[in-house]
């Protein structure tokens, strides 16, 4: 049956509802903190205050998006969960090379070998320490999502091999695969090297993608059956909102809309509200959405953005016996 992975276990797609599609809860730790210290999330009450206000304004399902080695809290997720009523979907996988030391194991390992412990997470349960421990301590909250990430207009050897074991996890679990685009490139590329590895484009979301505004571009990646994911709203250093109400419109008039998830991406202190920030996690559903519905976008677009397709982006298959 069709089932999307939770922390706090296995539920029916149909029951997501509005899903913020690219989010981070929990920074806890490691060398991206020293890379930029204002990408510190380790307060469990913020993450609870931030959650119930998308929570007031709609929310009800939330994809985490911080994989292994970047300070990722299995645990938290699961307790933040718990205390809202809010779907979390948590990742294993990789972020981009620069926010891992050299000595760390990802580059040590070979693909298969990662792939296992990709495996591990999705299908027995995620570990507290992110593998860095000299133990293991093996949580009861299982990856719903398998991430991998690329650099700008790059791919390095160890790039290649992040996504070639995201591919061959999925191949194993059918869990649905995140990668991260630097400004929206290298999304073909990442297309094909998962494909080489047996992981077909309808299985994949390509995050930050209206950073890259394209819609040529955009209208060729949708067209592989890939999700495109847009979280530029709020964060106008990138590209101003209307730019991304523009692209929005233009692959709903390709015929192309069913292809498009909403993310939020606030994985900065000084975006929440709970730290005194003016965004927030909300800020999709509380300011975006409505200035979506003011410019005249029907309601049905705006449901497939947040419903429809994410039903579709987080589902896999999994036959056996569902773990709630």
């Amino acid at each position: 049956m069709a089932i999307v992975r939770t922390v706090l276990g296995d539920i029916d797609p149909s029951v997501l509802g509005n899903t913020n599609a690219h989010e981070h809860l929990f920074i806890r730790n490691g060398l991206i903190l020293i890379l930029e210290p204002d990408f510190r999330l380790d307060s469990e009450a913020n993450a609870v205050s931030e959650v119930n206000d998308f929570r007031s304004h709609g929310g009800q399902a939330i994809v985490d998006t911080s994989p292994l080695g970047v300070g990722r809290d299995p645990e938290g997720l699961a307790s933040v969960s718990r205390a809202t009523g809010v779907h979390v979907v948590a990742a294993t996988g990789f972020h981009k090379p620069r926010y891992y030391l050299d000595s760390h194991w990802r580059n040590r390992l070979c693909a298969e070998q990662i792939a296992q412990l990709f495996v591990e997470e999705i299908e027995i349960g995620m570990d507290a320490y992110g593998f860095e421990a000299p133990f293991r301590k093996t949580t009861s909250a299982r990856a719903g999502v398998i991430k991998a990430a690329s650099d700008y207009q790059n791919f390095t050897p160890a790039i290649r091999t992040g996504f070639e074991a995201a591919a061959l996890a999925h191949a194993q679990t059918g869990a649905p695969i995140l990668t991260h685009t630097e400004m929206g490139t290298m999304a073909h590329q990442q297309l094909a090297l998962l494909a080489k590895h047996g992981a077909s484009p309808d299985h994949v979301v390509l995050s930050h993608m209206d950073r890259n505004p394209d819609w040529m571009l955009h209208r060729d990646l949708a067209q592989t059956g890939a999700f495109l994911e847009y979280d530029g709203p709020g964060r106008i250093k990138y590209l101003p909102e209307n730019a991304v109400m523009d692209l929005i419109s233009k692959m709903f008039e390709l015929g192309l809309g069913s292809q498009i998830l909403l993310g939020g991406d606030t994985a900065r202190r000084s975006y929440w509200k709970a730290n005194g920030g003016s965004t927030g996690i909300a800020y999709v559903l509380e300011q975006f959405i409505p200035r979506l519905r003011k410019e005249g976008f029907p309601a049905q677009q705006i449901d497939a953005m947040l419903i429809g397709n994410p039903v579709r982006a987080f589902a896999f298959r999994d036959d056996r016996q569902s773990k709630k």
